[in-house]
């Protein structure tokens, strides 16, 4: 089988105190552990050099010895976080860059008796493992910035920059000498040149600083974190393209001036992540009794949220345990009403996790403000608070808040409007009476709900990726689908109306769920349409076989239109999120129904199925049962996907940002 040899380098711990750092070997232990859950044991060898271990020459040395004795289709790992740093060009290097400089990372012995690692001699320990035919990947959380020390860094925060080495740069011979062949022979590509099968992680570019900040478990270099999530969240299937697209937008929801970057030639960035030697386990989640207490190895970085229930996975009876304490991989938890065998591990699932109630900001007068509040507090099940809704004081914009809202009041005080934090209307305004203040809080209760539904997170991200949404062009006059010959599946989710000489026509696509695993799987395909409407119709609930397909809308095309309250002229568009839900047995779909807002509710188009319990129900969907005696619960799998379908007509005054 392939083999993946991983050489971790961490540094905390300088020869020179003042560039001692906190979050290093943190990081190192963060990605042993990411490894060591996906990759088989006899798949996988790990050497780790931290602080003092990490020596110029035990670096390069490790470098060589750890990755160079792979073979074709083995795959290289080289993770470094530490500091990183600029030089200027050793003398006689004849393609100098184009600021004359080179990067560095910063060893522990570096400025103390040792050069830096220049990036030129890491190319020729590249070019060395590739040359065995074994692919190689690299993460560098470190600085590659050339003004990185001008600017004071981020409250809470440190960069992972060493100063730049002012004096003059050391001999072209005080380097590995096989950088000095290179340089001296015309006919080899020269250092430095991206590779065919190097696979290249970095946490900025070379103008930016990388940074290191605390989180739940300790410090932790912020790209390092992020990778780790995405790794995490989007399962075995994922391609290093679709890990470095997660890890960057959460990196960029902390930062503005630190963009990870992922280089390589070819189709690599679209190959799954360590070429297919990943060996996911059935259930990814763990129950174990640690240092005298128990957890879970999910935590922070995978979603998980206090409250949240984990349960034995399959097994009778029914047992959960509860999240006390979350920390970044892991969580703390209390076993509900059982007591698991301290000298056992338990395969788990998530069954139920708290939902994020939809934060609402009120711009107000004290006493409207006094009278939505009491509102609020009587509004859920047996006069109790909403379980979907908090209001939050007047002076906090709610943009800590994952989902948020806001209530405005109208300058002459008549009226109240429920808005986006943006104040961009998402209901017509009512006056500020009684009447008014009980339709707002129900329009900030359906549109919560709706939020809710529209932002739920998966519980298994390998499940997530089990079954895909596969929507196709259909040809005018079509009515199926053809099985052989068909269209390939559409993936920019932009449809425009076409212009018939006399009017406007929707598009049309057809609508198919592909099983990819090996067992059936129930699925339901929700429709959230811009008017905060949700419904099951395209697909309210069935089992689709191993390795097969079944269609939405029964069959038949589905007409991605306007809705009928918004004029059909150029530049008009709307959006549609379609919701798929996919578990291991059947569960309710009918009470996800939601009418457009302010309109009168109807009846799904089909009856629902008996349901799991978990975290459905906390969507206030109370699982409809088959037969007079509930079946008992039982904990399973389940995952959701979200995908974003835009319909618009051509023209206009310029395409306008999709309602959220």
């Amino acid at each position: 089988m392939p083999k993946v040899h991983a050489l971790l380098v961490g540094i905390d711990t300088y020869r020179l105190p003042r560039l001692n750092l906190r979050g290093c070997v943190n990081d190192v232990e963060l990605a042993e552990r990411l490894l060591r859950d996906r990759i088989a044991p006899a798949d996988l060898v790990v050497e780790r050099l931290c602080d003092e271990q990490a020596t110029r020459a035990g670096m390069v040395e490790a470098f060589r010895g750890h990755l160079g004795g792979l073979g074709p289709g083995d795959t290289a790992l080289f993770w470094y976080s530490g500091h990183g740093s600029t030089a200027p060009m050793p003398e006689g290097m004849p393609y100098a860059e184009s600021a004359g400089m080179c990067q560095t990372l910063v060893c522990h012995d570096s400025r103390a008796g040792a050069p830096d690692l220049y990036d030129k001699e890491l190319a020729v320990l590249a070019q060395e493992v590739l040359a065995t035919g074994a692919a190689l990947v690299t993460v560098m959380d470190a600085c590659h910035s050339r003004s990185a020390m001008r600017e004071a860094p981020a409250p809470g925060l440190t960069p992972r920059c060493a100063p730049r080495l002012e004096e003059a740069p050391p001999h072209l011979g005080d380097l590995l000498p096989e950088l000095a062949a290179a340089v001296a022979d015309p006919s080899r590509p020269a250092p430095g040149a991206q590779l065919p099968g190097h696979v290249a992680f970095s946490a900025c570019d070379e103008w930016e600083v990388a940074n290191e900040g605390q989180f739940p478990d300790g410090w932790h270099g912020v790209f390092t974190e992020a990778l780790g999530h995405a790794l995490t969240r989007l399962g075995p299937d994922a391609t290093y393209r679709q890990v470095l697209g997660h890890a960057r937008c959460r990196v960029e929801g902390r930062l503005l001036r630190q963009v990870p970057h992922l280089e390589a030639i070819g189709d690599l960035p679209d190959r799954e992540v360590f070429g297919g030697a990943l060996r996911p386990r059935a259930t990814r989640i763990t129950l174990r009794y640690l240092w005298g207490q128990w957890e879970v190895d999910a935590g922070a970085v995978h979603g998980t949220v206090t409250g949240s229930r984990f349960g034995v996975h399959r097994t009778a009876p029914f047992r959960e345990v509860h999240v006390a304490e979350v920390l970044t991989q892991c969580s703390l938890v209390t076993p509900v009403g059982w007591t698991p065998e301290k000298d056992r591990q338990y395969e788990m699932v998530l069954t139920d996790v708290p939902l994020p109630p939809v934060a609402v900001s009120v711009r107000a007068e004290p006493d409207l403000l006094l009278r939505l509040t009491e509102t609020v507090r009587t509004t859920g099940p047996g006069d109790r608070p909403s379980p979907h809704i908090r209001l939050i004081p007047p002076t906090d914009d709610g943009s800590a808040s994952r989902l948020a809202l806001r209530v405005r009041q109208a300058d002459d005080g008549r009226s109240i409007q429920v808005t986006g934090l943006d104040d961009r209307p998402l209901a017509s305004p009512v006056p500020a009476d009684e009447h008014g203040v009980r339709q707002t809080v129900s329009d900030l209760e359906h549109i919560a709900r709706w939020l809710q539904v529209r932002n739920l997170e998966s519980a298994s991200p390998a499940l997530e990726e089990a079954v895909r949404l596969e929507l196709f062009p259909a040809p005018p006059g079509s009515r199926r689908l053809p099985h052989e010959g068909a269209p390939a599946p559409v993936r920019d989710l932009d449809f425009a109306y076409t212009w018939t000489g006399t009017g406007w026509k929707p598009p049309s696509v057809f609508m198919r769920l592909r099983n990819t695993t090996d067992r059936k799987l129930f699925c339901v395909l929700l429709d959230l349409t811009d008017r905060y409407r949700m419904h099951a119709d395209l697909f309210p609930g069935e089992y689709v076989a191993a390795h097969w397909t079944a269609q939405a809308g029964n069959g038949a095309p589905v007409t991605l239109a306007l809705p009928p309250d918004q004029p059909v002229e150029p530049g008009a568009r709307s959006t549609d999120w379609l919701v798929l839900l996919v578990a291991e047995e059947p569960f309710g779909s009918d009470l996800f129904a939601l009418p457009r807002l302010r309109e009168t509710p109807r009846a799904s188009a089909r009856a629902g199925r008996r349901g799991v319990t978990g975290v459905l129900d906390r969507l206030g969907l109370l699982a409809v049962q088959r037969d007079a005696d509930p079946a008992p619960p039982v904990a399973l799998d389940w995952a959701v996907k979200a995908f974003e379908v835009t319909t618009r007509i051509p023209g206009g005054p310029g395409p306008a940002a999709p309602q959220r």
